[in-house]
Parts: structure tokens; C-alpha cells; sequence
């Protein structure tokens, strides 16, 4: 890998419990940010103990605010790459350097696809549809668009331009990378953990708010 700097973005809320795990496996790759999104529990403490930078929202705005919270402050330092992965241990930090690998042959965009065998079917069912769905419309080829697990070069990250506040972001994130035909990959990860996340008609709200945005609506 080339690349000078990797920082490592992680949004959480209320992630006491895992939060401290997944940085100090994601350290060894870069530098970490965590951004809490007013988290009532000690997110933030356990954050900071374990290595990480932290930002604190006031208010909480969403995952898609704490996306844009932490892609800023990547570019502020002035990093090379982003990586973003969750902070309830469902992404496996070790996975980071399979997906560096595809950066540094050339892909600005690379997204980590979960192993999905311990979902339960409804789960696997929707995100198959929406899958395809996303890529129809965004024009991608990604084989796991709602995963949260990605690595972006910030050259590509400077020319997107995101609107999303809170779950809609994976969608926005995608429909950014199709409209700026970046190169992209998908790298199977692990999936240590089943975390229930997003629900079925959570993903239909983001494909809703696709199609809106491809409209010119949003």
C-alpha cells in the first residue's frame, strides 16, 4: 500500500459496549475517528481510552451526519484513504487490508460485502433486491451497496457531494459514486456478528430517496 495516511471513520451511537474493540483492532490500519452522535452512554469515553480521536454531536443528526462529521475531518487531515466501518463489531477491522489492496491498484471506491449466512431470510431477501435495485439506478456494479464497510480514496471523496442526514447515506454514498464513474471493487469481509441495523422498510426509504435524488428532487 502507498498510500501516506488512512484514517479510519467510525459512527457510533450508544456503542459502549463495542466501541473500544473495534478501535483498537482498526488503529493498527491508520488513524481513528470516532464520532458520537450524542450518545447518552459512554461512547465517547470508551472511544477516547482505546486510542481514537472522538467528535461529539450535540444533537443527534444520524448516520449520515456523522458520515460527513468524519469525512471532513479526514480531509482535513489530509489523509489518502477512508475507511468506514460500524462501531457494534459487525465489521471485522483485520479485513481493512484486502481492501487497501484494491486501492492501491488503482479502485477509488471499494466496498466491503458482508457474509451474510447469519441474517435471517427477510433480511437477505431485501437486501438482494435493493442490491440490485441501487446499482440499476446509480449505474454501479457494488455486490453489497447498504454495507457500511468501505474504503474510498479521498481524491474521489473530494468530488462527491452528499445530502443524506441518517440511513439514506449508503444509497447517497453509491449514487455519488455512479454519477462520478469512479472505479470501484467489492471485497468479501467478515460478519462476525449479526447486528439487526437497518430494517426492511428502512432500505425502501432509501431507495425512495434514490430515486429522488436521481430525479433531481433532492
Amino acid at each position: 500500500m502507498t498510500e501516506k495516511a488512512i484514517t479510519v471513520v467510525i459512527p457510533a451511537y450508544n456503542e459502549e459496549k463495542s466501541v473500544a474493540s473495534v478501535v483498537n483492532r482498526a488503529k493498527k490500519y491508520g488513524s481513528v475517528v470516532v464520532i458520537d452522535d450524542a450518545s447518552k452512554d459512554r461512547t465517547a469515553e470508551q472511544a477516547k481510552k482505546a486510542g481514537a480521536s472522538v467528535l461529539k454531536h450535540k444533537i443527534n443528526g444520524g448516520l449520515g451526519a456523522s458520515l460527513r462529521t468524519g469525512f471532513r475531518k479526514a480531509l482535513e487531515m489530509q489523509s489518502d484513504v477512508v475507511i468506514t466501518l460500524d462501531a457494534d463489531g459487525q465489521h471485522d477491522p483485520d479485513d481493512i487490508p484486502e481492501m487497501l489492496e484494491k486501492i492501491s491498484e488503482g479502485c477509488d471506491f471499494v466496498i466491503g460485502q458482508r457474509n451474510l449466512k447469519k441474517y435471517p431470510f427477510v433480511k437477505k431477501f431485501g437486501n438482494f433486491f435493493l442490491n440490485a435495485a441501487t446499482n440499476f439506478v446509480a449505474g454501479t456494479s457494488l455486490k453489497d451497496t447498504e454495507s457500511g464497510f468501505r474504503a474510498i480514496r479521498t481524491g474521489a471523496l473530494r468530488k462527491m457531494s452528499f445530502k443524506a442526514k441518517r440511513y439514506e447515506i449508503a444509497v447517497d454514498i453509491v449514487y455519488e459514486v455512479g454519477r462520478n464513474k469512479l472505479k470501484t471493487a467489492s471485497v468479501p469481509v467478515k460478519s462476525p456478528v449479526y447486528v439487526k441495523g437497518v430494517g426492511v422498510w428502512d432500505g425502501v426509504r432509501n431507495f425512495i430517496y434514490l430515486l429522488k435524488r436521481k430525479a433531481g428532487f433532492i
